[in-house]
């Protein structure tokens, strides 16, 4: 696989993440603890990402703007999540690109 990168700061960004491989590490490192299997978002598989929540849909793709997920990462809709601190701006990023790329299941 080729990847396509883009320069964040000194950092590069995958262009096109896959879920396996660049978003679901960051949602079991940073959103499992709170959201896995007990109601609300579940951030345990690519199915109940896109499928579960209070609020759905959580993921709209190719539509950052409307996508409650990233209005919550951004701080953007009530308090910023995960309430432990804003995730970096490359896991940040890199979740918007998926989003952007249509938030395929690959």
């Amino acid at each position: 696989m080729v990847w396509q990168v883009e320069k964040l700061g000194t950092d590069c960004v995958p262009v096109n993440p896959s879920f396996a491989s660049g978003v679901i590490p960051i949602f079991h490192d940073d959103c499992s603890a709170c959201h896995e299997a007990s109601g609300g978002w579940d951030a345990s598989s690519y199915q109940t990402v896109m499928t579960s929540g209070n609020h759905t849909p959580v993921i709209v793709a190719a539509d950052v703007p409307n996508s409650l997920l990233m209005q919550r990462m951004s701080g953007n809709l009530g308090a910023i999540m995960p309430p432990t601190g804003k995730l970096s701006d490359i896991e940040i990023q890199t979740i918007m690109n998926w989003i952007n790329m249509g938030a395929q299941e690959n």
